[in-house]
């Protein structure tokens, strides 16, 4: 009777896998896009004729390069260097179903059943092959093959335990289940930087003592060694997710649904643009992903040698800015999804366009908060920063505000990545106006001393901001003459 059960269980397990698969295998195919695939083979293209080229340019450079340690030391390091950078990307792109919906819910597909179906999607899934093929190619050119194929095993199974940790998160239904995989998670991460920042120091040092000179191929065995420990903690680590992953339940039918309503007056008209951007994959990812490389950038040319070479920050000005001018470039394209019930109603666009104004400063005043650890430990001047952030809301926005004259909509559930929809002619000509602040803000501060350039540039955002209501206004009223014009493009795309 055991036996009996046990195959009827493997028996329905199989066919619920089955379909799943099938399922699995269909939508991949009707979600299948050559300008993905295009774009996706492009970049792989460029990148190996990039490293290639860099290669063989450097190659004497690199045979005459003295490294401290072993290089083969390293492949243990380089499997774990990755895990904070595909741990981001995933974050920012990664999109995978963890929860069943209604069509399989209805059926007797058993928690383990979709547990296993979502590993398997998980392990075939473009993420998490990028970083892992992208450093195992450049390892190959350096290193042996079989290193190379060990490096490529390691970095997979890091970002694998990525994916595993992301979907256990998105699963799990409260504070009890995020915190201690939130806590496994930093152990497993302290872990592996354990193993391999030993592996280089015991192995890659003791190869280079002249004292006590190791055997031939002790650093071998020792690095495969090394790098057969953190596979098997990766392994044990993958399972203990996996088994995490199937104990996990967020549905529960019985549950009391309690809706929380808001009358106008307690939504703020800040908190519904911020709703609208982070609500859109296009808008949010766009944010991000800006917001993120400016502010690296501005914080690396703020080192020293760049500061006596150029006399200032050059990014300084787009690192606080350019999250915003992103925002601000789609103008109305946002309300043009829905513009049949909001122009139908006595809805006044002048405080549309004055309120993503306000909003658009905000960003760029969390970006200058952002920007504050440089004033304080990397000698970044104070009146800098303040005459950079008035010039960007005073200027360079108010410059993007016409934006709105010449707007297209565009899907607000659309990747961002070579997404063009919603751009027009006309708006990719008056994209040159940002060209205007971005001249005048880069002259003062390369020809005039840094008091003077400042006090200009303050003087400039000062005043657009006094100006802007004035500004809004008379860009309404353009506006207004064309509304029935753009309502019909609007309507045609």
């Amino acid at each position: 009777m055991y036996c009996l059960r046990k195959n009827n269980y493997f028996c329905t397990m199989n066919s619920n896998f089955r379909l799943m698969m099938r399922l699995w295998w269909v939508q991949k195919r009707r979600d299948f896009s050559w300008k993905t695939a295009f774009v996706g083979v492009y970049f792989t293209v460029l990148y190996i004729i990039l490293v290639v080229s860099l290669f063989f340019g450097l190659r004497e450079q690199f045979s005459t390069m003295k490294i401290p340690f072993p290089i083969l030391t390293a492949v243990p390091l380089l499997a774990a260097s990755i895990v904070p950078g595909d741990l981001m990307m995933k974050l920012f792109f990664r999109r995978s179903p963890v929860e069943m919906d209604d069509s399989l819910r209805s059926r007797p597909v058993a928690q383990r059943d979709w547990a296993l179906f979502v590993l398997f999607d998980t392990a075939v899934g473009f993420l998490q092959w990028v970083l892992p093929l992208a450093v195992s190619f450049v390892a190959a050119l350096l290193l042996p093959l079989p290193a190379a194929l060990l490096l490529l095993v390691l970095a997979y199974s890091c970002t694998m335990l990525n994916a595993m940790f992301q979907n256990c998160w998105r699963r799990a239904p409260g504070n009890e289940f995020t915190l201690p995989l939130l806590f496994g998670y930093l152990v497993w991460f302290f872990i592996i930087y354990v193993i391999t920042i030993a592996t280089l120091v015991i192995f890659g040092l003791a190869a280079d003592d002249a004292s006590t000179p190791l055997r031939p191929g002790v650093v071998g065995v020792g690095t495969g060694a090394a790098a057969v420990l953190l596979l098997a903690v990766n392994v044990f680590a993958g399972w203990l997710l996996h088994r995490y992953f199937c104990r996990m339940k967020n549905y529960n039918e019985n549950k009391d649904n309690v809706a929380h309503a808001h009358t106008p007056g307690q939504v703020s008209l800040q908190r519904m643009e911020w709703t609208g951007v982070w609500r859109s994959k296009r808008l949010r990812t766009s944010l991000l992903t800006i917001a993120i490389i400016f502010l690296f950038n501005t914080y690396v040319q703020q080192s020293e040698t760049i500061i006596a070479d150029m006399g200032f920050n050059t990014m300084l000005l787009l690192g606080v800015a350019f999250p915003s001018i992103i925002l601000a470039q789609y103008g109305l394209g946002v309300e043009a999804n829905y513009f049949h019930g909001i122009w139908s109603k006595p809805w006044p666009v002048e405080q549309i366009l004055r309120n993503k104004f306000r909003f658009h400063c905000l960003i760029c005043c969390a970006m200058a908060v952002c920007c504050l650890p440089a004033v304080l430990w990397m000698n970044m001047s104070l009146w800098t920063l303040l005459a950079t952030l008035l010039f960007s809301m005073g200027v360079f926005l108010l410059s993007m505000i016409p934006m709105c004259l010449f707007c297209s909509r565009f899907d607000l559930f659309a990747t961002a990545f070579f997404n063009y929809q919603g751009a027009n002619k006309q708006m990719n000509v008056y994209s040159f106006i940002m060209f205007v602040p971005l001249g005048i803000y880069y002259a003062s501060v390369a020809l005039l001393p840094v008091w003077v350039a400042n006090t200009i540039l303050a003087s400039l955002g000062a005043l657009g901001l006094l100006l802007h209501r004035i500004f809004i206004n008379r860009i309404y009223r353009i506006w207004l003459k064309r509304r029935y014009a753009l309502m019909e493009r609007w309507t045609k795309e």
